[in-house]
């Protein structure tokens, strides 16, 4: 691998750590209605435990290497691999994704 690729993911896996802590709700405080609702994570999660908690939401996969995005509802997360369904700009398809491949995960938590 080469050192920008490896340099390329160890940023992406970075960023999405960042993103993820910044959004982490103080233990014990649950939104109350109309308050904005929080990305869950925990200093000992993995990809595939964060992504587990949000099955069956809406999410957007930025994949490590091609910087692809894929956006669609998350429907199942097994131990290597997860199922994305709805794919925006691709409703009639269905994808399963590497976990180790991916980069980055975000998630619409709040509205306008």
């Amino acid at each position: 691998m080469s050192v920008l690729v490896e340099t390329r993911r160890v940023f992406g896996i970075g960023v999405a750590a960042l993103m993820l802590i910044s959004a982490a709700p103080a233990a014990g405080q649950e939104p109350a209605a109309g308050q904005e609702k929080k990305m869950v994570f925990e200093e000992q999660d993995t990809m595939a435990a964060t992504l587990k908690r949000l099955e069956g939401k809406t999410v957007r996969l930025r994949l490590e290497g091609s910087g692809e995005e894929i956006v669609g509802k998350l429907q199942k997360v097994g131990k290597d691999l997860a199922h994305l369904s709805d794919l925006s700009g691709r409703e009639f398809f269905d994808v399963v994704v590497r976990i180790d491949r991916v980069a980055a995960v975000s998630v619409q938590v709040r509205g306008r």
